[in-house]
């Protein structure tokens, strides 16, 4: 591993080195590290003449989102801002990998490891929801480990602020985590992030998706689990629990009697906009994050629906060297 360049930004100057730890659709992830604190950082850095002006603007959305974030189990942003040709995002990083390729090199996890970790990613998605985001692309690839063996949601690039509750059709996300309302082009709500969730327990069981909209549960999953899963995959969205109900579930109140744990449940906003129904479908026209159907020219990314750098077999590691001087940064506004 070699320092590639240095980088100012707003609150320090960064090493960025030519270690790739992931990749995405509009940008690769190289190890960084703090020049006055030593410690080290993930780089997220997207050309800025590969992307619209919409991509952007996307993009400067993640940021405004993600910096307001503060979780235990959310991957913290440390610092954002861009120079002429990129922009940069400083991010926590997590020496652990991610859960896709800890269950692609070890197999299915027992129902016991699968609840530490899952109760760890419903709360980060409980405090989404609590202040009003949803993160629409939650799946093993966008969980990362830290040398805790700790949870951390990443990758916000989907996500989107609830107006009312909803937000308008928009098909983005990743397609084996996409429920039925988003494939239909139907009104999104935080049932939308439950669904995901859901897959992510069936994955981290089965290292498989359910076939053709059927749940196979492989023997020796507890009942308890077998109902929370089916309960989450639910195609109406007005039957998935909120948050709340899954953490205060049969599941996970077995799990607490074994272990003497105390899971946070606090209250989630989904009795209310559940009770607003559905508002009239009005297609969005110039999405808040750009459709993921759409090809960037010119991009070495692609789509990020079509692009193997964003699907279920994303992997969180790879290799690509960036070897640029960059001389001056402004923050992001």
């Amino acid at each position: 591993m070699s320092q590639q360049f240095q980088v100012k930004g707003t609150k320090s100057t960064y090493i960025i080195y030519d270690k790739v730890l992931g990749k995405g659709a509009y940008g690769v992830v190289l190890l960084a590290q703090d020049i006055n604190f030593g410690n080290q950082l993930a780089a997220k850095i997207i050309s800025k003449k590969s992307l619209s002006q919409i991509d952007i603007v996307n993009l400067r959305n993640e940021i405004n989102i993600q910096s307001n974030l503060y979780h235990p189990n959310i991957v913290t942003m440390i610092d954002a801002f861009e120079d002429n040709e990129y922009l940069y995002m400083l991010l926590e990083y997590c020496n652990g990998g991610c859960l896709f390729t800890k269950i692609q090199l070890s197999g299915p996890l027992r129902e016991d490891k699968a609840y530490k970790y899952f109760i760890q990613i419903v709360q980060a998605v409980q405090y989404l929801h609590q202040k009003n985001v949803l993160h629409r692309d939650i799946k093993l690839s966008n969980l990362l480990i830290n040398q805790e063996d700790q949870i951390k949601l990443a990758d916000f690039t989907w996500s989107t602020s609830l107006q009312m509750g909803y937000v308008a059709p928009q098909i983005c996300g990743t397609l084996e985590y996409m429920p039925p309302e988003v494939i239909q082009n139907g009104f999104q709500n935080e049932k939308l992030d439950i669904w995901s969730l859901g897959i992510v327990l069936y994955e981290m069981l089965h290292n498989d998706f359910p076939q053709n909209g059927l749940i196979f549960i492989r023997n020796g999953i507890s009942k308890e689990c077998k109902s929370l899963m089916k309960q989450m995959l639910e195609v109406d969205t007005y039957k998935r629990p909120s948050t709340s109900e899954v953490l205060s579930s049969q599941w996970v109140k077995k799990f607490q009697r074994n272990n003497g744990l105390i899971v946070n449940t606090c209250r989630s906003l989904s009795g209310l906009t559940d009770k607003l129904g559905s508002p009239r479908k009005i297609p969005l026209l110039g999405s808040p994050l750009g459709s993921p159907l759409r090809t960037v020219i010119g991009s070495p990314f692609g789509s990020p629906i079509t692009s193997p750098l964003n699907t279920s077999q994303q992997k969180c590691f790879g290799s690509k060297n960036v070897a640029k001087q960059i001389l001056s940064t402004h923050k992001l506004s």
